[in-house]
């Protein structure tokens, strides 16, 4: 008969962990999990709010270049008339200050036959990539024809713009109407980046049909997209009184309401669905009070 040792014996006996012993790595292990995964998300939320910045950057540049180009940063509300149909003065006067010999018989060759309520997201995509090209398959913008009669035609190849590399895959429309919106870096972000310009000397909320369209990125009841005023700083003074505001929506993928910017790195109240917006005038995201 074959005899073991007591020193084998025990060697054998610790062949194996015990359940208390299996479950004291368990645990440790969920520590570990739950100490190393809020650290990755943190991590990985801190690069996402950097991207967003430094796409928020090359808006900035886009916008300067469009100025050097044209004169005028681009409005941020337009309505564009079906063809035939009387532009109202203020739309006229904008498109008529980025092209002075502008045809609005034919609205610029762009020829749309329903009337068209042009936003400020819809405003950042169009004024800073040109002419959308939608199908059923892609979404893209071609710039503008050099022609200054017709710059909104899609014909021709001598164009200027895009003034921006958009991804095709981030401009999106909202509301069907064939104007695109852009959205910023985010994954699955479906809000767009909203465009607020002053027109150089101050915010106007209405355009001359009494439509909020610099701010009016069709919400729903359940996911209100419409913001209801600029930020504004301590002074209640407007910030970038003469420029615009560039708000990116988040993570959560709502803009919050506006409002007082403490000290450009507070927000007054409690606001935690804007505290994650990024803009073109804080360092990263808002933080709430």
């Amino acid at each position: 008969m074959k005899r073991y040792s007591v020193k084998q014996q025990q060697l054998r006996s610790r062949s194996a962990f015990s359940l208390v012993e299996l479950l004291v790595v368990i645990m440790i292990i969920a520590i570990l999990i739950a100490l190393i995964v809020p650290a990755l998300n943190g991590v990985r939320r801190r690069a996402q709010v950097a991207e967003v910045t430094a796409e928020i950057n090359k808006i900035d540049a886009a916008i300067t270049q469009f100025k050097s180009d044209f004169g005028v940063e681009p409005p941020s509300n337009i309505v564009i008339p079906a063809v035939g149909d009387p532009w109202d003065a203020q739309s006229r006067s904008k498109v008529r200050s980025i092209w002075p010999q502008f045809n609005f018989t034919t609205n610029g060759g762009f020829g749309n036959a329903a009337a068209l309520h042009m936003n400020g997201a819809e405003c950042l995509a169009f004024f800073l990539g040109g002419v959308p090209q939608v199908t059923a398959t892609s979404r893209t913008v071609i710039g503008f024809s050099k022609n200054p009669a017709l710059p909104w035609t899609a014909a021709g190849t001598n164009r200027i713009g895009p003034f921006l590399e958009f991804e095709g895959a981030r401009l999106i429309d909202l509301d069907g109407d064939g104007l695109l919106e852009y959205t910023d870096p985010i994954p699955d972000q479906r809000t767009p980046i909203l465009y607020i310009a002053s027109q150089g000397k101050n915010y106007n909320r209405m355009n001359d049909a009494a439509q909020a369209d610099d701010f009016d990125v069709h919400g729903t009841p359940t996911n209100p997209l419409d913001m209801t005023s600029i930020y504004f700083d301590a002074a209640n003074r407007p910030i970038n009184p003469n420029g615009y505001q560039l708000i990116s929506p988040g993570f959560d993928g709502t803009y919050g309401a506006g409002g007082v910017y403490l000290n450009g790195d507070e927000l007054t109240g409690v606001r935690t669905v804007e505290a994650d917006n990024i803009t073109n005038f804080a360092n990263g995201q808002l933080k709430a009070q």
